[in-house]
Parts: C-alpha cells; structure tokens; sequence
C-alpha cells in the first residue's frame, strides 16, 4: 500500500507541474497580443494591437477647397485630417496650400464653397460625409485647438449630407453676417464623417470696400488686374490721332496728366510691377495674361 501511495503521489506532483507551466505560456502568450498605449491628456488604456488604431486620410488624397466670389476665387488645401478611433490621431500639414492676403467684402451675395479634386482626391462615396460647415474663429486662436475643440465664432453656413458624396456636399452658397465686426479672422471649413474629420483653415480679412476711411482705397488684386489688361489692349488698339483726341479731351476738362505716356510711366507701370509681385491669388488665366501686359502702342 505504502509503494501505491508513494507512486500515485509522485505522479500527481509531475502532473501539477505540467498544467502550471502550460497556464503560465498561455498566459505569456495574452499578455504578447496585448498593448499599453497612452494618450496625452487620457489614462492609459488596453488595447488588441492593430484594432481601432487607423490613419487619417492622407493629404493628398484630400482635394483643395475652392472659396468663390464676385471677382474670383481662392484656394487652400487641409490643414488637419484627423481620424476619431478609439485612439484618436490627428495628422497636421504644415506645408499646406494656403492664401496670404485672403479678403471677403461682407456685401458680397456671390460667396460660394466648393471642392476642386483631381483624380488622386477622395470625391466619391469611397467616404461618406456627415457635413460641411464654414466658419470663422478669431485670428488670435492657435489652429490646433480650432481642430481639437470645433469652436466657431461667426457660422456662415453648413451643409447636412444624407446620401451626397463629399463633392456634392461641399458645394453650396453662403454669406458674411452684415452686422460683421470688419478685421481679422480665420475662415474654417470643416468636413466630418463617422469617424473621422477633414480641417481647412486659411487667414481671412473681412472688409467693406463701399466705405473706405483713409484717402487710400482698397483694391482687390484681380480688379486691379482686369483694370490693367484692358488699359494695354486699349492702348495697342489705338492709333496715334486716337490717342492725341484722347489727350485733348483730358487736356480740356483740365485732368493732369493728360499724355497718354505720362499716364503709363510710372502709374500705371507701377501698379503692373506691384500687381505681378504681390499678387498671388489672382485667377491662373487673368495671371497668365497680366504676364503679357507691355503697355505697347501701335506704330
């Protein structure tokens, strides 16, 4: 009986140790499968590897919002793209297209948004859209916190999806608030979808042209444009004793200067030399033909 009881024991000892060290490998094995992450501002959490954590759209994949008015238009690309998993991320382009002297008058009925995609974008319904909104933050606030917290000062206008594609969706009329304080602001268009979030953001000057308060008026860039391209067509239509008319009615009516070359050199040379300088969103067609302005008279 004895021998019995010592062989049984002795088998159940090895048994014993056998299933503990099968349950510490299964247990090494969760553990691998298993990952910590923190997130600034968050405690941390446990997560399956390679579940819930996604990139967000990258840039080039997102087209460049399209901002028309009376006189033109202006174009700037995605600042943030971000992507609200359960580990969100949020992906900056600090190389993004941007407008330097972005102005919108707030008597403007003609103000319209719009994408411009080209065949790399995402337009379709590869990514269902929730909404488009516009809207303008105070110039002062850092362009992290407009795409972390959504903050709108002034709302221009918003768009609720449905079934549209992005393109569609984007594509809607709106207006500056009459009763706007005029100066400095950043104009945001904000594109959501499920889980995920596309953040335009350009500086923005918002203007009344109608009362100008210095002996200095403010001319937009593609006005000023116009209004040289058609000096220089008229002046190389014209022939000599169309010009001297010309001369002899600014010369009665005692306007100064009144020579046509006068006129040219330096006014309005100056003005072309400022235009093609600083003048950088202008349309690509009128800044294509700005470059051939010569001011040439015919012989």
């Amino acid at each position: 009986m004895n021998k019995k009881f010592t062989y049984g024991y002795i088998i159940g000892i090895v048994i014993g140790v056998i299933l503990s060290l099968t349950s510490n490998n299964t247990i090494a094995a969760q553990d691998q499968n298993n990952t910590t992450t923190t997130i600034e501002g968050q405690n941390q959490s446990n997560t399956i590897a390679g579940q819930n954590q996604f990139s967000p759209v990258p840039f080039n994949e997102i087209p460049l919002v399209v901002i028309n008015y009376t006189y033109g238009q202006y174009k700037f690309g995605a600042d943030f793209s971000l992507d609200f998993g359960d580990l969100p991320v949020i992906e900056h382009d600090i190389s993004a297209t941007a407008v330097p002297n972005m102005r919108l008058d707030k008597d403007d009925t003609n103000i319209s948004l719009e994408l411009q995609c080209d065949n790399n974008d995402i337009c379709d319904t590869s990514l269902a859209p929730e909404s488009v909104s516009i809207y303008l933050v105070d110039d002062a606030i850092q362009d992290i916190h407009i795409a972390e917290n959504s903050i709108p000062t002034i709302q221009l206008g918003s768009n609720s999806c449905g079934s549209l594609t992005i393109e569609d969706c984007a594509n809607f009329d709106f207006s500056i608030p009459g009763n706007i304080i005029l100066g400095d602001y950043k104009i945001v268009v904000e594109m959501s979808f499920d889980e995920a979030k596309w953040i335009f953001i350009n500086p923005i000057e918002i203007v009344d042209s109608t009362y100008p308060s210095t002996n200095n008026v403010t001319v937009r860039c593609d006005d000023l444009s116009i209004a040289l391209i058609t000096w220089d067509l008229l002046i190389g239509g014209t022939d000599e004793p169309t010009r001297t008319n010309i001369e002899d009615v600014l010369g009665d009516e005692n306007v100064s200067p009144a020579l046509i070359t006068d006129i040219i050199d330096p006014p309005l040379e100056r003005l072309l030399g400022e235009a093609k300088g600083k003048c950088n969103n202008i349309d690509e067609n009128v800044e294509r033909v700005l470059e051939e302005v010569d001011f040439e008279f015919l012989p």
